[in-house]
């Protein structure tokens, strides 16, 4: 590190001496004895006497100061034209750091006084050492802590490895001195500065991979532990790799260029063994005149600072995946829990509309008189709740406006000869739950009314008043008039106990009725934990209610294709289709079937269901769309806009559909 020597004194510094100049005997010594004064080489030494303890036991005189040296020292020295030579050890951490060696040409006596300040010093000088050792390592912990920081801010938001890339090779080059660096993460690869290709690099990692796990690896030298890094020592030889996860094992590698350079030893450190005057021994050599190396295939080595700032980005960056992989863990736990609800409430509500249509299959022959008044009882009670969920989807399942019902139910049933239905009042939003239970109601009201009451002549009204009281429940109040005489039924049907009995039986509500000559009349009462309230907007027209158009056919259909994986809906739709003039009905189920049907017939008109399953049928309506054959889409799905996206032009008729709404369809193609 330093000398300073007299003008007639050879220089040593810059010389380096191999590691056996020192035996491991006498380095234990260095830390036993802190201060070694041999005052005169060529001293007469005197023996021991007796040699042995009275056990037996060679004497120990590590601590002796008058304890004389090795003749293999002593001739070390005098081939150094040494003759008087004092050591001070400088310890750091119990451990011998470095010496204080003191050569004088001559026999040079130093008193116990000097010897005494020198060792004081000495100890100071190793306090001054720690001190400087543990300030580094603070500035370095410090360092890892703001790089900890940084890496789990940045990655902790989603940036992987490989995204912020450059940004993190630029503050990883200060804290590690490097001509190149690598991530390879998640089987991707990517570099800067001087280092492997990508194919070279997997080489590599394979090596890497060898090595154990939770513990980083540094080599100046790696094509000597692994030959095939000769293909790329021109751009790096020095290798410290960080493993930054387990399995599969992903690497920040710090590349090193090879650095040539000359080494100067005291004298030839490959000297041969000879004999010697002190026997089979190893010789010190007598010429310590500077010998040259020129060492090649190696960069400048990885230091302790190096491996440390390392070992902190491993535990850095696993803890960032640990972490990652934690909050994963926990986002895919929380999915599950999710679809195993959504599931449970799905399977639920499937089961409960089964049930609801099975009751409405076997209640509604109460009020048919023969099969077809029973089709149309039956098919009109099933369109008022496919109406209503439309409605609910619309509004994602929040409360939906009870005034969009009442419009949609009467548009669904009004003639040009009808009466009015005049709404007043407030518009009340109606949960979910309510929202269906008031769509058969609301639909019985109106069937009912447009069959014997106010809606059936042209001057009849019905009069209804939306009031929401001050406890927050609801007063539906339903008044018709104008209309044909009004007789009390003689028994009660299905649709007068939907109209009496559902509402206080889901709702918990209350419900009365009476049939005034003048008119029937209807009070209703909905409990506020049903009701929210809502602002007046506009009345909105549903796309799937009955117009006034006549519903036959315009021309005849001839050839018809219908496309739906559900064979009793295709069946249904074929049904519909040949009582309304196809000459011949096609099903198809997947697109393949379909394409094949409009390849061999005569396809004149088809009806195609969006959703296959697996599949969709935007390939059969494009195959349609270049023949110029008409058709018409089917969906369940409530949000018609992104179909209309997807799809060429085309009319949308809503499952589940009657005969009437898909023929209205038909006709506007």
């Amino acid at each position: 590190i330093a000398e300073k020597c007299a003008s007639n004194m050879e220089p040593y510094l810059g010389l380096r001496y191999p590691a056996s100049d020192i035996p491991q005997q006498a380095r234990a010594l260095y830390k036993r004895s802190l201060l070694r004064l041999i005052a005169d080489v060529d001293g007469e030494i005197s023996p021991i006497i007796p040699s042995s303890s009275p056990s037996g036991e060679p004497l120990d005189l590590s601590l002796a100061v008058t304890r004389s040296v090795s003749p293999i020292h002593l001739e070390y020295l005098r081939n150094m034209n040494v003759g008087a030579s004092m050591s001070v050890s400088i310890l750091k951490d119990g451990e011998l750091w470095g010496l204080f060696a003191c050569h004088h040409n001559s026999p040079h006596y130093v008193d116990y006084e000097r010897r005494t300040a020198i060792e004081l010093f000495a100890q100071f000088f190793s306090y001054e050492l720690l001190q400087k050792s543990e300030q580094q390592i603070r500035k370095e912990e410090y360092q890892s802590r703001q790089m900890h920081d940084h890496l789990m801010v940045k990655l902790s938001s989603g940036e992987d490895l490989y995204e912020g890339f450059e940004t993190l090779a630029d503050e990883l080059a200060e804290i590690i001195e490097c001509n190149g660096l690598a991530v390879y993460s998640g089987g991707r690869f990517i570099a800067r500065g001087m280092t492997p290709t990508r194919e070279e690099f997997l080489g590599l990692a394979r090596f890497l991979n060898t090595v154990p796990t939770a513990q980083i690896y540094a080599t100046e030298n790696l094509a000597s532990i692994y030959p095939a890094a000769d293909s790329f020592t021109d751009r790096a030889t020095g290798v410290l790799a960080v493993p930054i996860s387990r399995t599969p094992r992903d690497y920040i590698v710090f590349f090193r260029q090879e650095m040539v350079k000359s080494v100067k030893w005291a004298g030839n450190p490959e000297k041969p063994v000879s004999l010697g005057p002190n026997g089979a021994r190893l010789t010190p050599r007598k010429s310590f005149a500077a010998w040259q190396e020129v060492v090649r295939g190696t960069s400048a080595a990885w230091t302790k600072s190096d491996k440390r700032s390392a070992e902190a980005l491993r535990v850095s960056l696993i803890e960032v995946v640990l972490k990652l992989s934690d909050e994963a863990n926990l986002e895919r736990r929380k999915a599950a829990e999710k679809q195993e609800l959504l599931i449970a409430e799905l399977n639920h509500r499937v089961r409960n509309i089964l049930n609801l249509i099975r009751g409405l299959v076997s209640q509604s022959k109460s009020g048919a008189t023969d099969m077809s008044s029973y089709t149309e009882l039956l098919d009109g009670r099933i369109q008022s709740l496919a109406r209503a969920h439309d409605q609910l989807t619309r509004e994602e399942w929040s409360p939906s406006p009870l005034r969009e019902l009442i419009d949609v139910e009467v548009n669904a049933f009004i003639r040009d000869d009808s009466g009015a239905m005049i709404v007043n009042g407030d518009n009340p939003m109606l949960s979910p739950e309510a929202f269906s239970t008031m769509a058969l109601v609301i639909h019985e009201l109106v069937t009912n009314s447009a069959k014997y009451g106010a809606l059936k002549s042209r001057s009849g009204t019905v009069a209804v008043d939306l009031d929401i009281d001050g406890d927050g429940s609801l007063k539906l109040t339903w008044k018709e008039s104008g209309g044909p005489a009004v007789k009390a039924p003689t028994r009660r049907g299905f649709g007068t106990t939907i109209i009496e009995k559902t509402i206080p039986h889901e709702l918990k509500g209350t419900v009365s009725t009476r049939y005034l000559v003048t008119g029937f009349e209807a009070e209703i009462m909905i409990p506020s934990s049903h009701i929210t309230a809502g602002s007046l907007s506009p009345k909105v027209r549903d796309d799937t209610v009955a117009t006034t158009e006549s519903t036959a056919p315009k021309h005849l259909l001839g050839e018809v294709l219908v496309v739906d994986d559900n064979m009793i809906i295709a069946l249904d739709a074929c049904d519909i289709l040949s009582d309304f003039g196809a000459t011949e009905t096609h099903m198809a189920g997947t697109v393949e079937d379909a394409l094949d049907v409009i390849k061999h017939g005569n396809i004149a008109f088809a009806v195609l269901d969006v959703n296959l399953g697996s599949q969709t049928s935007l390939p059969i309506a494009q195959k349609l769309l270049e023949q110029n054959i008409p058709f018409v889409l089917a969906t369940g799905y409530g949000d018609t806009e992104a179909i209309i996206n997807a799809y060429p032009p085309a009319h949308i008729v809503k499952k589940p559909f009657t005969a009437e709404t898909l023929l209205r369809e038909v006709n506007a193609t």
